[in-house]
């Protein structure tokens, strides 16, 4: 049978950029060099396309290991939403300590910026938002603006500063003396991140509410009630902090959710995300 059929347009359409470069760091006991990638959702027909909000997604992994694509098949659920979605790799533990992924994160943020015609990108509606080790360094990368010993690399002329920050429950405070000894979090995670032997001014450094202040951008922060790995006192200091200093937040825990478990991804949570990011994005 032989029909011809009328089509609504009724929705954009996308394509996914896999594993565009966005900066080159030594690997391999520094006699080598590595590109650092990203994947991309972006609009299809981007020529004179009007400039979208953008959100920066940081993939977790015990600050050991990353994958850049895992997530990404939930986040077309934002670009369906009109957001362009850059899901960044970075230097993990076992290749640099910190601060050299917060570095990587930001020379992330800098290239979208500096790219933003080409990706159809608002460079002044730019967000950030990880998960686990990713929420680590989306805190740090939304509250580091302006700190100038962990902008490096390429696109200089640009900064990195965001116009919001969603944590989904990321260490925010390493100086916290029970965190050390906890039984929740491993020792060598946070060893592995600062060094073995770091001291209480490293620690200081890599926590995110060290930086709260009156400029911090808005927070929203995602904790599930049965998290075994990140205690839910990380993410009630970053609240306080951000109470402290007058910053707009908005933070939910999520009844019997785990660490990482999928009740982070269903509708109800993800409607709330993007209401939180209509309204400061």
């Amino acid at each position: 049978m032989k029909q011809t059929i009328s089509v609504k347009m009724d929705h954009e359409v996308l394509v996914y950029m896999n594993g565009l470069s966005y900066a080159c760091r030594q690997h391999w006991f520094h006699h080598t060099m590595q590109d650092l990638k990203m994947d991309l959702i972006v609009p299809k027909m981007r020529e004179g396309h009007k400039p979208c909000p953008a959100i920066v997604w940081i993939c977790g992994g015990a600050y050991r290991v990353v994958d850049r694509s895992i997530w990404m098949p939930e986040m077309i659920w934002f670009a369906r939403k009109g957001y362009v979605v850059a899901s960044v790799e970075y230097r993990t533990s076992n290749e640099a300590q910190f601060p050299a992924a917060l570095i990587d994160v930001k020379a992330a943020i800098r290239y979208l910026k500096a790219h933003a015609e080409t990706f159809a990108i608002d460079p002044d509606r730019i967000c950030v938002m990880g998960e686990s080790a990713g929420g680590t360094l989306a805190c740090l990368a939304g509250l580091t603006a302006g700190a100038e010993e962990f902008e490096q690399g390429d696109n200089l002329r640009v900064d990195s500063s965001v116009k919001a920050v969603v944590d989904f429950y990321g260490l925010v405070d390493f100086t916290i003396p029970a965190l050390h000894v906890s039984e929740e979090i491993p020792a060598w995670t946070i060893q592995d991140f600062l060094g073995e032997d770091y001291s209480e001014e490293v620690a200081r450094k890599a926590s995110a509410v060290a930086y709260v202040n009156e400029n911090t951008p808005p927070f929203l922060i995602l904790h599930g009630t049965k998290d075994q790995v990140v205690p839910i006192r990380q993410s009630e200091v970053l609240e306080e902090a951000l109470k402290r200093h007058h910053v707009y937040y908005e933070a939910y825990l999520l009844e019997g959710a785990e660490h990482g478990t999928d009740e982070f991804y269903q509708e109800e949570v993800l409607q709330r995300v993007a209401a939180f990011l209509d309204k400061v994005v």
